[in-house]
């Protein structure tokens, strides 16, 4: 497994989803869950929004434009426009106070 190093665990909030920009790649966002920090594709697979405009709610990330929801870890859609498809999440480690993933295709 490769690790990239995503930020600190200290710039994640409660409820809150940041978007981290990674060279070579398509943004990923993080957010604070299940007692760690979950890893993910910040475009919604439904409209190419960004989901660091959404929120965290009862186990899933919302989206802020269309509000479909995908449970964290699954990325099962939930509520959502017809043809939505799965998020993908990424496996994370916490490291030296910072949050890593494994971005590999």
């Amino acid at each position: 497994m490769s690790l990239t190093r995503l930020c600190a665990l200290a710039d994640l909030g409660p409820d809150k989803i940041t978007r981290v920009e990674v060279e070579g790649r398509s943004p990923v966002a993080l957010a604070l869950a299940d007692g760690g920090a979950v890893a993910f594709d910040d475009t919604c697979p439904h409209a190419d929004e960004s989901l660091s405009q959404g929120w965290v709610e009862d186990g899933r990330i919302v989206c802020a434009v269309h509000f479909a929801e995908f449970e964290i870890g699954s990325g099962k859609a939930h509520n959502a426009p017809i043809g939505c498809g799965r998020l993908r999440f990424y496996p994370t480690e916490i490291r030296d106070g910072a949050v890593h993933a494994d971005l590999a295709d």
